[in-house]
């Protein structure tokens, strides 16, 4: 459900604004809003200071921010970091982070090195490796043997296969250098040749000249590499690059011992830093006059006699709290979301959607009965129930350990345990474990009809359409009860025209069956005329063709819900050919095949089903009432997702 939200002022001397903020950030029960623009009011004085004290925190924060990402696996202080004195010393805080900084930053920029080596130096490898076989008696030579022969040596690489670049770079050598060179090349890499120039050392800077070029990349060595002959040169890169890894963990664990002894110091010092931005924003949106201060603010409803109680016993008459008794329907007011602990979880599916607006009706409660009673009706069978039960018992248990995951994941578990559970209540009741393998074991012993039964597919679809029907109806009685919340009469018509021309159309239907007398024809007929003219008139002159389209396409959502029954036979079916298949040939070829079939089958009941259960509920249930647009409400001082203010 969501919680009725008010909106109250909060006044009182001047003098007690900073008193009255602190409580309020203590508290935690409110909602600030901008009193200023509400009321046309000036703000508090000092409104430059506070922006330049916020920027000075903010920066202090982004560094604290960059320190803490520098080692992600740094261990978190367990419970509640107790922050730091309120105004902060920043200079002193400066100071302690310039030195753990400067230490961070020397092991930051070794596994930035490492970190680029691992992915360069294969890079070189490649062309050294080729160019190696073209001259083996000169990849002997060291830097020292072919500084006594009076040569240099150079590896480029030309960004091309064609080998008239290669040629071309030849005679230009050849042009500037005559005879005094040698050039072999090689294909390296795709879209690229590699080359290995020797010439004489007095022509260094000729040849740099030359290979200065958009085409040519020359494949520049690190300073551990200088020096050595060209096998060398590629062993000792191998070696290393065989060592990197070592390296970057002994450098990770440098960079963990560093902040380790900080890091309770770094969570309360980022906790004060937040909670001071915090304030110093709210300050900015307080309304004033010369001699007092105003602040609105969004509460609970049930919440308002504890702030008052609170600040009288805090501030006493230094403030007054009056209550505006803002209706529950503000389309402004922030919504609140408070379900009963087993719907918790079914919050963030809601969400995931959107945030239903303030006063308007909360699916939750409705969407942990219904969502996992239709993954249930569609996947029906004890043995796969049972091992889904499993599976989401242990995610639960891995979420509760502190494993990685978000609520929409936390919500899907939910709904995979809760379907579960009805999975093998329907599996009861059609007689399947694992398909027919309990009916080959135990003869039939389902409570209504198997399924996959020629006689069962008639009932099966019946079944279907009957929960789409009550389901859709459900959604519009919850829009008509809404429409008068809001005292939206148009949108009441629309409802009551729909409920009216579908419970028409279902007694004519009943009647065409034979399942209604004939008496129930004329009152089916005059249902479905109120029910068209209710809803054609609220269109003009277009209502002739939109109201009995609207009402086609609520029929076409009734019919959606036959996927129910045929998700759940395809399932059935599948289960049925696994165990015939199992029968087949030597017993162990025929487990294999069973369990691989039993296995894919698990597979898609756990993801199908959910998938369709969320199609319904989203689609044909919400879209006959819900109304979204709220916006999450977050109380002053506990705002778990705290961010830099863009403004202070």
């Amino acid at each position: 459900m969501l919680v009725p939200m008010t909106k109250v002022r909060i006044l009182g001397r001047r003098s007690a604004a900073d008193a009255a903020l602190g409580e309020l950030h203590r508290l935690g029960l409110v909602e600030l809003a901008d009193a200023r623009t509400a009321h046309s009011l000036d703000g508090l004085d000092g409104a430059e200071i506070r922006s330049a004290r916020g920027e000075e925190l903010a920066k202090t924060l982004v560094r604290i921010e960059k320190l803490l990402a520098e080692s992600p696996e740094l261990p978190r202080p367990a419970g509640t970091v107790r922050p730091l004195d309120r105004p902060l010393d920043l200079p002193g805080l400066r100071g302690r982070l310039d030195s753990l900084a400067a230490g961070v930053e020397e092991v930051g920029r070794r596994l930035d090195a490492l970190r680029d080596e691992r992915l360069v130096l294969p890079t070189y490898l490649e062309p050294l490796r080729l160019l190696l076989s073209l001259v083996p008696v000169l990849a002997r030579l060291d830097a020292e043997d072919l500084r006594q022969l009076g040569l240099a040596t150079v590896v480029v690489v030309l960004n091309t296969e064609d080998e008239r670049l290669v040629d071309a770079l030849r005679t230009e050598l050849a042009d500037t250098l005559g005879t005094r060179f040698e050039l072999a090349s090689t294909r390296v890499e795709d879209g690229a040749m590699g080359c290995l120039v020797v010439f004489p050392v007095e022509s260094a800077d000729l040849v740099r000249s030359i290979l200065d070029g958009s085409a040519i990349r020359n494949v520049a060595l690190a300073e551990r590499f200088v020096g050595l002959s060209l096998t060398a040169t590629i062993e000792a890169m191998q070696r290393h690059l065989e060592e990197i890894p070592g390296e970057i963990a002994d450098a990770r664990a440098e960079l963990l011992a560093l902040l380790v002894p900080h890091a309770e110091w770094l969570a309360a010092v980022r906790t004060a830093i937040l909670a001071e931005l915090e304030l110093l924003t709210a300050a900015g949106e307080l309304g004033a006059t010369r001699r007092a201060f105003l602040a609105e603010c969004w509460i609970p409803r049930s919440r308002v006699d504890q702030l008052r109680d609170e600040l009288d016993h805090r501030l006493g008459s230094a403030v007054f709290v009056e209550d505006t008794a803002a209706s529950p329907y503000d389309p402004q007011a922030p919504v609140l979301m408070r379900n009963v602990r087993v719907s918790r979880p079914f919050e963030s599916l809601v969400r995931f959607l959107e945030l239903p607006r303030a006063g308007s009706v909360d699916p939750t409660l409705l969407m942990t009965i219904l969502l996992p009673l239709m993954f249930g009706a569609m996947v029906g069978d004890v043995g796969y129930g049972a091992l889904l039960l499993a599976l989401a018992i242990l995610a639960g248990r891995k979420l509760a350990s502190g494993a990685a995951g978000t609520p929409e994941i936390a919500g899907l578990v939910r709904v995979l345990l809760l379907g579960a559970a009805w999975s093998i209540l329907f599996g009861v009741l059609y007689g399947e474990v694992f398909g027919d393998l309990g009916t080959r074991i135990f003869g039939d012993w389902s409570l209504w009809m198997e399924r996959p039964s020629a006689i069962a597919l008639e009932p099966l679809l019946l079944l279907a359409v009957a929960l789409g029907a009550a389901h859709v109806a459900l959604g519009l009685v919850l829009g008509a009860w809404q429409a008068i919340r809001f005292r939206e009469y148009r949108v009441l018509l629309d409802k009551l025209g729909a409920l009216l021309a579908l419970a028409g159309l279902f007694g004519l239907a009943g009647w065409t069956m034979g399942g209604l007398p004939a008496g129930a024809l004329p009152p089916a007929v005059v249902l479905i005329a109120v029910g068209l003219v209710l809803v054609m008139s609220l269109h003009g002159a277009l209502g002739i063709a939109t109201g009995a389209l609207d009402l086609l396409g609520r029929i076409g959502n009734i019919l959606s819900y036959l996927r129910i029954a045929a998700v759940g036979l395809a399932s059935a079916h599948l289960a049925n050919v696994a165990n015939e298949l199992g029968s087949v040939g030597p017993i162990w070829i025929g487990v294999f095949v069973a369990t691989f079939f039993h296995a894919l089958n698990l597979a898609l009941a756990a993801f199908s089903p959910m998938i369709q259960s969320l199609r319904l509920q989203y689609v044909e249930f919400f879209g006959a009432f819900f109304v979204g647009g709220g916006r999450p409400f977050t109380p002053f001082g506990q705002n778990e997702t705290r961010q830099i203010p863009s403004t202070i």
